[in-house]
């Protein structure tokens, strides 16, 4: 073998060992110099920061600078390069043999190639004809939440949601879809990856994408279930012959939005007697103890307490984490993505707190070209903790209780609080009411392509979900001041545990076929499912705990033992289809229809057929558009019609049911069975039918345009009517109502950049009126809240007296119509509807609404380099809330008052806030208009402010990428609404857990 050298010169074996060295170091500097640098731009030349560009052949990634600049280590100079960047087309570039590149991209029109899920597929957003919103994953996890239902809130036209609680594991949002349509359940469909669910369920990292399916045309293939609209699902799954990990977390701290100012001991006793004196009694508190409580209070607190139950009861930590890690690999064949999840929130009240654990892995199969399968395994465990009593209990206590009673002795003891009730207490010592309810899903899915034009799937997914309680209730000593016992409240320790498992299948085979024929783009799906659901539940019940560090069963009495079993089951079958036709992707058409039959309906009417159709116009296609495509880059006309089914009314409503139980008859308990509602065999499901109407509009590239109108009517609304007593059982429910929603709503999108400022402004706003048509003249008050059904109003409208301001003259008050107890100056004057001279139940009607007209968000997102800055602002408009007893009215039941209850009425001040003060009123605390107020408000919902760390940097510490940020939750709110309480909740007596503000610190990194 010859050896040629580097120099002609070398001689002897020294120059042969220095041949060899240089030969070597030429070698693997010539290994270590395989790097490729460059500079990406777009096309009006200016530079790209944050591009990401993969090599195809060694896998290796990068992303350019905040200059746009780049450096990639290849394996050799003929690989190809991959350059992506949100926004703007994927470009692959070849190297061929290059160190040094100049690289431009080419803005993305996204409006031609976003990709919608709607039912049982996907459709390009262009050739929609339905109204379908898509959210996806960026602005999902841009809000850190404990339930992924709130996260929805404002991100899409015409999906109102609530969120009136911030208590751990309870402050998920009550979701709506275009309004109220029935007077039963309003629950939208949940289908995640095709399974129904819930929402709460999976993780915001979890999710790809979620589709909202707005009218009949987009929901119709889920026929019965699709009344109160669909909401789609779509989870993560892994890329194909990539591995990574991805982890982000966050830390942060919760403390309350609002909270009612209450008044001190001192204010306390004064204001009480002033509503003695103006009630005609003498006063309650001596002028000696007023002294005594303003001399000596300071010094001992124990014999004149002056209790801050707020300050004292809200002890909690109001600590979360989140922690959630994926990892995602594989190859052509078989690839994975396993995630774990782990949330942590404790709340503002001892003993209260959230726990979720998530395990979850997303299998994708390809056996060969025409064969696959998708294999799913979720595991879940959520754990939700309260004190014993339950957080409302707490609340409506400690806003309640005098500031005067003692709460918190200076030895440790508790104070007697209110007759033994003591929120202070409870929180601590109460006991603890325990929920855990673990989950387990298999979905998996086979799917077969014999051609290109034709596939066929198979979907199999069982899911086992369990509920299990422990409610336990301690009894609590509470004292007097000199140390003796006071109360024992509640008397006896109790103990309630319940437990409950559910098995639901879902069995579905589908199959779909697509064709181009010339312009002619046919497409045809065919599917059959059948589910099925069982329950079984039992409960228990004992008393007396003599050791309650011990809360087992079996250590409380057997005396008062009582136990409690109930099971049910359901099933649905179905049949459904949709063609779709499109010619030059011009002329656009949609025929969807569902036959589903029901277990929950009587022979004759288990099955129901729900149609729609739709039809669209791609305007901007047409060639009289073609001199200003660059100005109208999309403009779409489209319009449904169809109709929805709602079979959520109850499992078995058409059946005679027997009620049993026990009752005592010569002197023994003896079982007994009765009969006391009548049945209908002829009921059916509800029926929405839909119309809608809609324009699609992409202005500049940069402007995106949606409009709606629809009106949405439900019809067959189960109602008990009327019928004679001397039939002697309840009336049984009939199809006979009728519930209308009109409305529209616009959504509007702007993305741009300056240079290096990239910014993107979405902006929603929907208009809704909910109204009842129908109810065969009948009235239907609610039980437990001053809410009422009433045709020709919305649905739980409030219902009270319309107020007419305060009378000025006691003179005035005697010529009024009689009202309630002794009206003197300063009440709240009611207005006699009937004209029957008296105050009295026909005067009653309704006064307002709850259910919004308007809902409104804006959703801004900025981006400087490596900073970014998202504000999102949320809130409604045309609401009304209504606030009574101890949450808003002075002394209620003999409860203390509030800051703001200072401005009440008096000779000197008779435009007063309030009514006058007065103990045992009965007239002031009416329900009625006085106590209604505006709901609407706009809310600074989420600001995150984050920072892209330098590749530089996160090359150096082996990270493919990382961000930090700082987030700040529910920080301002602009309303009318009664001070202290939160407007999202606008109805109820104050013992509502508040909505919580959250101010976190978040990691995201990649590897």
């Amino acid at each position: 073998m010859k050896v040629k050298f580097l120099h002609p010169n070398f001689k002897g074996k020294w120059h042969y060992l220095l041949a060899l060295t240089l030969f070597i170091f030429q070698s693997v500097g010539y290994a270590q110099d395989l790097t490729v640098n460059g500079t990406v731009k777009d096309v009006t030349g200016e530079t790209l920061p944050g591009v990401s560009i993969k090599s195809e052949e060694s896998r290796q990634t990068t992303i350019t600078d905040v200059n746009g600049r780049f450096t990639l280590t290849v394996n050799n100079f003929n690989e190809t390069l991959i350059f992506s960047y949100i926004g703007y087309a994927t470009k692959g570039v070849a190297l061929e043999g290059r160190k040094s590149l100049i690289v431009t991209l080419s803005a993305e029109n996204r409006t031609l190639n976003e990709v919608v899920v709607v039912g049982f597929g996907t459709q390009k957003k262009v050739n929609l004809t339905g109204s379908v919103s898509s959210i996806n994953s960026e602005q999902l996890t841009m809000r850190p939440v404990g339930q992924t239902s709130a996260a929805l809130q404002g991100l899409a036209a015409g999906v109102t949601v609530v969120q009136n609680s911030g208590r751990p594991g309870n402050d998920d949002g009550t979701i709506r879809i275009r309004g109220i349509g029935t007077l039963s359940s309003s629950n939208p469909l949940v289908l995640i990856d095709g399974i129904e669910g819930s929402i709460n369920s999976i993780d915001p990292s979890l999710i790809e994408s979620i589709s909202v399916l707005k009218d009949a045309a987009s929901s119709a293939i889920y026929g019965s279930r699709a009344g109160n609209g669909v909401i789609l699902v779509t989870t993560k799954r892994a890329k194909s012959n990539q591995i990574g990990i991805n982890y982000n977390t966050y830390i942060g701290k919760q403390d309350p939005t609002n909270l009612p100012d209450m008044v001190n001991a001192v204010d306390h006793v004064e204001m009480t007697n002033q509503a003695y004196v103006s009630a005609g009694l003498p006063p309650l508190y001596s002028a000696t103890l007023i002294n005594n409580y303003k001399t000596q209070g300071a010094a001992n607190p124990d014999q004149y307490p002056d209790t801050d139950w707020q300050k004292l009861v809200l002890q909690g930590s109001g600590f979360m984490q989140s922690h959630f890690l994926s990892v995602n690999g594989g190859g052509d064949k078989v690839r994975f993505l396993t995630s774990f999840g782990y949330l942590d929130q404790k709340g503002i009240l001892e003993n209260t707190d959230f726990k979720r654990l998530t395990l979850r892995n997303n299998a994708d199969i390809r056996f060969s070209a025409k064969l696959s399968m998708k294999v799913d395994l979720q595991l879940l465990t959520s754990t939700t903790r309260q004190p014993g009593p339950g957080t409302s209990s707490i609340f409506h206590w400690m806003n309640r209780i005098p500031a005067n009673q003692p709460g918190l002795f200076s030895n440790g003891n508790y104070g007697e609080g209110w007759n033994g009730v003591n929120p202070i207490a409870q929180t601590q010592i109460g006991g603890v009411r325990k929920s855990n309810n673990p989950y387990a899903l298999l979905n998996a899915t086979l799917s077969y392509s014999p051609t290109s034009w034709l596939n066929a799937e198979v979907t199999a997914a069982p899911k086992l979900a369990g509920s299990f309680d422990n409610f336990f209730v301690t009894s609590m000593t509470t004292y007097n001041a000199n140390g003796t016992v006071a109360f024992k409240s509640p008397a006896l320790a109790d103990l309630t545990q319940n437990s409950s498992k559910s098995l639901y299948n879902n069995f579905r085979a589908t199959a779909t076929a697509s064709k181009i024929v010339g312009s002619h783009n046919l497409k045809l799906l065919a599917g059959a499912s059948r589910e099925d659901f069982q329950n079984d539940a039992f409960g228990a019940y004992r008393e007396n705990f003599i050791l309650p560090q011990y809360p087992i069963l079996n250590t409380g009495s057997s005396s008062t033992q009582q136990n409690n079993g109930t099971a049910s089951e359901w099933a649905l079958q179905s049949f459904f289809g949709r063609f779709n036709y499109d010619f030059k992707s011009k002329y656009l058409l949609e025929v969807n229809g569902r036959y589903d039959g029901s277990s929950r309906f009587a022979k004759g009417n288990k099955y129901g057929f729900f149609p729609s159709v739709s039809a669209g116009w791609r305007v901007s296609e047409e060639k009289f558009m073609a001199g200003i495509k660059n100005v109208i880059n999309e403009m779409k006309f489209r319009g449904s019609w169809g109709q929805l089914g709602n079979q959520d009314i109850g499992t078995y409503p058409f059946t005679t049911t027997v009620s049993s139980g026990s009752y005592t008859m010569n002197k023994q308990i003896v079982n007994i069975a009765a009969l006391n509602t009548m049945a209908n065999e002829d009921i059916t499901w509800e029926t929405t039918e839909m119309t809608n109407v809609g324009l699609d509009m992409t202005l500049f590239n940069n402007l995106t345009l949606t409009a709606e109108l629809f009106t949405r009517k439900t019809r067959d609304i189960l109602l008990q009517l009327t019928v004679p007593m001397s039939i002697g059982l309840a009336p049984p429910y009939q199809n006979a109502g009728i519930v209308e929603n009109k409305g529209w709503e616009l959504s509007m999108g702007y993305r741009n950049k300056v240079r290096d400022f990239n910014y993107h402004v979405n902006l929603n706003l929907s208009d809704v009126k909910n109204k009842i048509i129908d109810l065969k003249g009948i009235k239907s008050i609610s039980a437990s809240l001053p809410q009422i059904n009433q045709e020709g109003y919305a649905i739980n409208s409030f219902y009270g007296l319309e107020a007419l301001g305060f009378f000025q003259s006691d003179a005035e008050a005697k010529a009024a119509p009689t009202q309630f107890g002794t009206v003197k100056a300063g009440d709240i004057r009611f207005k006699d509807q009937n004209g029957d001279g008296k105050i009295n139940d026909n005067d009653y009607l309704p006064i307002g609404s709850p259910i919004p007209r308007y809902t409104y968000s804006a959703n801004i997102n900025t981006s400087w380099k490596g900073l970014s800055l998202g504000v999102f602002l949320q809130g409604v408009g045309k609401a009304n809330g209504l606030l009574y007893q101890q949450g808003i009215m002075p002394f209620w039941n003999g409860g203390t008052v509030q800051e703001q209850h200072k401005n009440s009425w008096t000779p000197t001040n008779t435009n007063a806030a309030f009514p006058r003060l007065a103990w045992s009123d009965s007239n002031n605390q009416q329900i009625s208009t006085f106590w209604v107020k505006d709901a609407s408000y706009l809310r600074l919902k989420n600001i995150q402010l984050g920072y892209q760390l330098p590749a530089s940097f996160v090359n150096k510490v082996k990270l493919k990428g990382a961000r930090l940020y700082v987030n700040g939750a529910n920080l301002f709110t602009m309303d009318n609404f009664w001070d202290g309480y939160d407007v999202e909740a606008p109805i109820g007596r104050g013992s509502e857990y508040p909505q919580v503000k959250v101010y976190s610190f978040g990691l995201d990194a990649n590897f």
